[in-house]
């Protein structure tokens, strides 16, 4: 499980520059229409500089899907691409901190004796604070913890808790604290 969690956050590095940039400059001779060369080198640059950072598989779908939702076929701004790639990556972000975060606790409860981290500090290393649970994964992920006799629960507002030993389960009522 923490080799999937390794390779999964690896599927997060950035494209490859040389891919990014045949794939900009067969796109340019494809749909631009910029001539002159210190023009076309400076947008092969800036467009490169703007989008390098998304995943390979992740940029390759927005550009393709990018072109095609094009009504005049001209070539996509870098928004465009962005508004298609920025979702799918902060979703496989999030699914790269839960999955982390499962693959720390399944190693941790192979580990007991040797004194794991608690859940809270866990999470704290894996998920930055203004990462949190959608909303519309709220139940389900207390459903979950439940189901697996975890202590972690989830506030109404995407942020998690422990349950201390001995008491009530909050989120059992509707309640998130």
């Amino acid at each position: 499980m923490v080799e999937g969690a390794r390779v999964y956050r690896s599927s997060l590095a950035p494209c490859p520059r040389d891919w990014l940039k045949k794939r900009l400059s067969s796109m340019a001779m494809a749909h631009g229409h910029e001539r002159d060369p210190d023009r076309a080198a400076a947008w092969l640059q800036e467009t490169g500089r703007l989008l390098w950072d998304l995943p390979h598989d992740i940029l390759a779908h927005s550009i393709d899907e990018a072109i095609k939702r094009s009504e005049r076929g001209f070539m996509p701004a870098v928004g465009q691409i962005r508004a298609i790639a920025d979702p799918l990556v902060a979703t496989r972000r999030e699914e790269t901190y839960r999955l982390e975060a499962m693959a720390q606790v399944i190693d941790g409860q192979s580990r007991r004796d040797q004194n794991v981290r608690s859940w809270e500090r866990i999470v704290a290393d894996v998920a930055p604070e203004e990462d949190r649970i959608p909303a519309s994964d709220i139940a389900a992920f207390n459903r979950n913890m439940r189901k697996f006799g975890l202590a972690m629960r989830c506030r109404a507002d995407g942020s998690t808790f422990n349950i201390q030993p001995g008491t009530t389960d909050p989120t059992i009522n509707g309640e998130d604290s």
